[in-house]
């Protein structure tokens, strides 16, 4: 009997056959990765981080410190991490608990570390005037108050945000809610759910980090990393995997595809309404998405970054190959074992949520070199109060024609409305970081939980972070006198 094929088998083929394609389409310049032609090494799963939990409230510690890490096989480069040598622990949290948080500085340079996409008042987000020195410590806390989603955290201190983050500050966070847990959805930590933390790198001859910081590019590595080491390989047990996609690059984006459909169950802050059957993701410079696909016994996978669409939309090809537009990289190989994890993935996940379009204030910003509406960053200027709660429309425009932009908006989430001249490829759920295509505008409905602070403010910015670095961010601030809800 003769047998049609499957969507998977025929788009397996498909992506298999066009290997040779992706790699002649790659850009002619694009070095060759370090370690490309090394044998492939286990793919390191970071710690899962629980703290220490007494009730509703969870303790935490971390350390940022130096140390050296084998990023490229029998290399000691020399790195920066948390509580260990390079990256740092998943930290594990729940809906509804008191987070105390202690942070020790044992880099030599004053830092801070941002909670990327949570929802907490400014004196505890992370924002860059709370940079403190080496030797010293800083104690946030606060309440876990949103849904399950999969976070991350990362320096961000003034100006040289991007540098500490590509010298391996940063993690993942898993917030964790009873609704998540009753779908059924993959769940064993390191098993059949895979935090899979996406940098990049460039080396010196003798392998140590080269810090080299390019007028246009900033620190965009020409090597990639997944969980801190090159060409890692994982053994999934066969079923449903579902992958923790964590862009933590300072500067490059990545156009996801594993050969096979894949189904987004969630993006920046948390799980869409149900599955979308997706061939490839494009993440911008800390997006994240959680992705299920199927893995059958012995399947031979792999995770590529193949390169942005349309170049990202910038028009000469030359200049968007410089921001690695075009590059096509291998990432992470998995393998199928005969082993099995049972469970189907739901049709439905959470029930719809609109912010509804009664805003309580319409905001513009407008993109430009390393600019937002014509300013730079100041850190005594505050260039807006939020005073009153409820919903707000924000409109966003790149107006460079040549130049990526993405954009970040602390302690918020948001939903994307349109988009004019340009194109978002994933526009579902809600969004904490979105791609700003060049001469594009894109329209946000923006939903800022009123957590209140007189003395600090929140950030939004380019999350390239060259540009930030650079003073592409602004800040606001929620005051005291504004009510609460």
């Amino acid at each position: 009997m003769t047998r049609g094929l499957s969507r998977r088998t025929f788009f397996k083929g498909v992506v298999l056959s066009a290997g040779a394609v992706l790699a002649a389409c790659a850009t002619s310049d694009q070095p060759k990765p370090r370690g490309a032609d090394e044998e492939a090494r286990p793919l390191p799963i970071p710690p899962l981080y629980e703290g220490e939990v007494e009730g509703t409230t969870r303790t935490f510690e971390l350390t940022a410190q130096e140390g050296t890490h084998e990023i490229l096989p029998g290399v000691a480069t020399t790195t920066w991490g948390f509580n260990g040598s390079f990256l740092g622990p998943t930290l594990y949290m729940r809906k509804g608990e008191t987070i105390n948080m202690t942070v020790r500085n044992e880099v030599t340079e004053p830092t801070v570390v941002h909670w990327h996409g949570m929802h907490l008042a400014a004196d505890a987000d992370g924002g860059p005037a709370l940079a403190f020195p080496p030797g010293e410590t800083w104690s946030p806390t606060w309440q876990v108050d949103q849904d399950a989603a999969t976070l991350w955290y990362h320096p961000h201190p003034h100006g040289v945000s991007g540098l500490h983050a590509y010298r391996g500050l940063a993690g993942g966070i898993v917030v964790a809610d009873d609704a998540s847990d009753s779908l059924g959805l993959p769940n064993e930590y390191g098993v059949n759910d895979i935090p899979v933390v996406l940098t990049d790198a460039k080396f010196t001859d003798d392998g140590q980090l080269d810090e080299t910081i390019d007028p246009t590019y900033g620190l965009l590595g020409d090597t990639p990393l997944v969980n801190g080491i090159t060409k890692p390989r994982f053994e999934a047990p066969a079923g449903k995997l579902r992958l923790r996609l964590v862009n933590g690059a300072t500067m490059r984006f990545h156009n996801l595809s594993l050969g096979v459909p894949m189904h987004v169950i969630a993006t920046d802050q948390g799980l869409l309404e149900q599955p979308v059957e997706v061939d490839a993701i494009l993440l911008s410079p800390g997006e994240r998405a959680e992705v299920i696909v199927d893995v059958e016994p012995g399947d031979e996978l792999m995770l590529r970054s193949i390169g942005v669409d349309n170049r990202g939309g910038l028009p000469d090809e030359e200049v968007a190959n410089g921001f690695g537009l075009g590059d096509v990289f291998d990432l992470l190989e998995i393998v199928g074992s005969t082993s099995r994890s049972e469970g189907e993935l739901p049709e439905r996940l959470v029930g719809a949520e609109e912010l509804g379009t009664d805003w309580v204030a319409e905001r513009e910003f407008r993109l430009n070199g390393f600019q937002i509406n014509e300013q730079s960053m100041d850190m005594e200027r505050i260039d807006f109060e939020k005073t009153e709660a409820g919903p707000e429309l924000w409109t966003v425009t790149n107006e460079n024609a040549d130049w990526p932009h993405n954009f970040h908006i602390h302690n918020a989430r948001f939903r994307v409305l349109d988009v004019e001249n340009g194109e978002v490829e994933f526009r579902e759920g809600w969004h904490d970081t979105i791609y700003v295509p060049p001469l594009s505008t894109v329209r946000l409905a923006v939903d800022i939980p009123m957590h209140r602070n007189d003395d600090y403010a929140f950030m939004y910015h380019c999350h390239m972070l060259f540009h930030e670095d650079e003073g592409m961010m602004g800040q606001f601030r929620i005051p005291t006198s504004a009510p609460r809800s």
